[in-house]
């Protein structure tokens, strides 16, 4: 099980990595554009991970069809943090979180935990990264560009947000 402590580090480093891909490549792109750079990112990063996995979804323990996550990343130790289960990241480009994507999120969770794959059915969190696309062409200050929510499955409650942050908060 991951402990809180390590996923808001986990989260505060993929929400710095976004952001900085972000400042760098500036407004504009779309999502894929912004998925590429997040996972060059994290390659320069160490960080180990597998991108748009594919994973069934069920209804009553009866697949669905595959639906494809963005970002899966892997059990690791990391310099400062430790995942012993996958965290999955949905990606989007809007003008804030919509309550869709978290949605969505909560649908792969559900789902995971009945998938063969022992990389990715193990996954109890994920995480939701928005890059802003409703900034001013002119906004250089570089904020307000990267929203990141942290979302886990529990037993007992379904899915909670644990936290969340913005480029204000940075």
């Amino acid at each position: 099980m991951n402990t809180k402590k390590n996923l808001i580090i986990l989260l505060d480093t993929v929400h710095s990595l976004a952001t900085d891909s972000y400042r760098t490549l500036g407004p504009g792109f779309k999502e894929d554009t912004f998925q590429k750079a997040l996972a060059i990112s994290f390659r320069h990063a160490g960080i180990h991970y597998l991108k748009e996995t594919n994973i069934e979804v069920f209804f009553k323990k009866e697949s669905l069809g595959v639906f494809r996550l963005d970002f899966i990343i892997l059990p690791q130790k990391h310099d400062a943090w430790r995942l012993s289960n996958p965290v999955i990241i949905e990606t989007k480009v809007a003008s804030s979180i919509k309550n869709d994507a978290r949605l969505q999120l909560k649908n792969y969770l559900l789902s995971i935990p009945l998938n063969s794959a022992p990389a990715i059915n193990k996954a109890t969190e994920g995480i939701i990264l928005n890059w802003r696309n409703n900034l001013d062409v002119l906004d250089t200050a570089g904020e307000n560009h990267v929203d990141i929510e942290l979302w886990a499955m529990t037993a007992k409650t379904g899915i909670k947000l644990l936290h969340s942050k913005s480029d204000v908060e940075s």
